[in-house]
């Protein structure tokens, strides 16, 4: 059987913008409120995941996580409203790609 696959890269003046790994990170961000928590559970270690987030706060109009380093009170990250939206937009995007890859895979091995 043929498949088809697709990964979804979204650049902006030539930059990775938004991509599979940076939308989980966003994804469990927002579901655990801390970055240590979402590099933990994407089995990365905290600094890849606080370059992702950087490069994706560099290249976005707005800041799309806002991050707390810890201490006595302790850290945390948490996603702006532009960071909610610009997911919601990438799930919105992938899920027209899924359904469009499950289409040609329906068509190619008919």
């Amino acid at each position: 059987m043929i498949e088809v696959e697709c990964r979804i890269l979204i650049k902006k003046d030539k930059q990775i913008y938004l991509d599979q790994t940076k939308i989980s990170l966003l994804l469990h961000i927002q579901q655990n409120g801390s970055l240590r928590s979402a590099a933990k559970i994407m089995g990365i270690s905290y600094q890849h995941a606080w370059n992702l987030i950087n490069d994706m706060n560099t290249v976005a109009v707005e800041p799309l996580i806002i991050k707390q380093r810890g201490g006595t009170s302790g850290g945390g990250a948490t996603l702006t409203s532009s960071g909610l939206r610009v997911l919601n937009e990438y799930q919105q995007i992938e899920k027209q790609v899924n359904l469009f890859v499950k289409q040609i895979n329906a068509e190619i091995n008919m």
